[in-house]
């Protein structure tokens, strides 16, 4: 009889595959044991690079688990920093890389993440790397590359630096992460002239499709709200691209 503290344990076939031996790090196991020779090197070497393969691929794995189970809790950011007019008034708001890290710190340590940057510079240009990595040692790096401008106005040009660096750490981040940050722009649905600009990339993006399209060049630009590509917004951006995508299905 059994005693009332003894207990069955029963093992699904996915525990027993969890705890068991890896195959593959026993046979390597037992060919070190035996000794290293010339015979069996070639045999350890080839061993040894597919069990690092096979780590490879399953923290790999771990990491897209743990990445969805973030996004999973991933809440939308607030624009809450205002940038204002010379008037005074609100142009439009954006979400500072500083409270964007206090909202997904927390979510990150939460699910085995860390993120680090590296800073480029190439034509006339700052380059950030987030690299996103798990606790497993799987990562994905993300690039955003920012022009280096003039800067908020009478900053110098260290800080005008320092805006392009934050503004495409910034961006980096929210490209790694697939955060949405809520903009506010100031109450009207068709702000197509308030907000941050798009990228050289996406300009050249547009201009292609134009292109391709055979749209008029200067109605598209009306419809844009601007005078020029370069002035077009973050915020307008995806309605141009859904619209020539609909044109270039004769839609």
């Amino acid at each position: 009889m059994k005693s009332p503290e003894s207990t069955d344990l029963v093992l699904t076939p996915e525990s027993q595959l969890a705890i068991a031996p890896n195959p593959i790090e026993q046979i390597l196991r037992a060919a070190v044991d035996k000794g290293v020779t010339q015979e069996n090197v070639a045999v350890i070497e080839r061993l040894t690079d597919l069990y690092e393969r096979l780590q490879a691929k399953d923290a790999e794995k771990r990491f897209a688990a743990a990445f969805v189970a973030l996004q999973a809790g991933m809440p939308n950011i607030a624009a809450s920093r205002p940038v204002p007019n010379n008037d005074g008034s609100v142009r439009y708001r954006f979400a500072p890389y500083e409270e964007i890290m206090a909202v997904v710190k927390p979510l990150l340590q939460k699910h085995g993440f860390t993120v680090t940057f590296s800073t480029d510079y190439l034509e006339g240009r700052i380059i950030q790397s987030c690299t996103l990595q798990h606790i497993d040692g799987h990562s994905r790096t993300n690039k955003f590359a920012a022009r280096i401008g003039n800067g908020p106005p009478k900053s110098s040009e260290a800080q005008g630096d320092g805006a392009a660096s934050t503004y495409a750490k910034r961006f980096a981040l929210c490209n790694a992460l697939n955060i949405t940050v809520e903009t506010d722009t100031d109450g009207r649905p068709d702000a197509r002239g308030e907000g941050e600009t798009i990228s050289e990339d996406k300009v050249a993006y547009l201009k292609e499709q134009v292109r391709e399209t055979k749209s008029d060049e200067a109605k598209f630009l009306q419809f844009a709200g601007v005078k020029s590509y370069e002035e077009i917004t973050v915020a307008i951006y995806p309605q141009l691209v859904r619209s020539l995508a609909a044109k270039a299905r004769g839609k």
